[in-house]
């Protein structure tokens, strides 16, 4: 197993879920709440394809997943940019405006700091290589 891939099986099997959990706690129908369980689903879709793609199980990415991977750097520069500047602030106000239990709340939290980082130093150093 390629270990630089294992930032997408935690995607798979920690945020993508939490995400989805976390939509549970947001009242129906709401954007929110539909926002919240398409991205945990797409973030455990996505990551899946990418861990199996990078590990070599996958000899090529699927067509409908193609547009969005970076063969080198796994995510795009603008998928990157998306979560930085769109997905993380949406997760924020629903971090400080959705009543979830503490437990939930912290891992959230931690969830979104790791990731507000992780990307922020892939953008940052791809861009620079560019």
């Amino acid at each position: 197993m390629n270990l630089s891939t294992i930032p997408r099986l935690i995607d798979v099997f920690l945020s993508g879920p939490l995400q989805l959990l976390i939509s549970s706690y947001i009242a129906r129908p709401s954007i929110l709440h539909y926002y919240m369980a398409i991205t945990g689903l797409t973030n455990i879709l996505y990551n899946g394809h990418n861990f199996l793609l990078f590990n070599s199980i996958l000899k090529q990415p699927l067509p409908f997943i193609k547009p969005f991977v970076d063969l080198q750097n796994g995510k795009t520069q603008l998928h990157r940019f998306y979560n930085l500047v769109i997905m993380y602030p949406i997760f924020i106000i629903v971090l400080l405006r959705v009543d979830m239990p503490s437990v939930v709340k912290v891992l959230f939290l931690i969830n979104i700091m790791v990731g507000i980082v992780y990307n922020l130093y892939y953008y940052l150093s791809v861009y620079k290589n560019l």
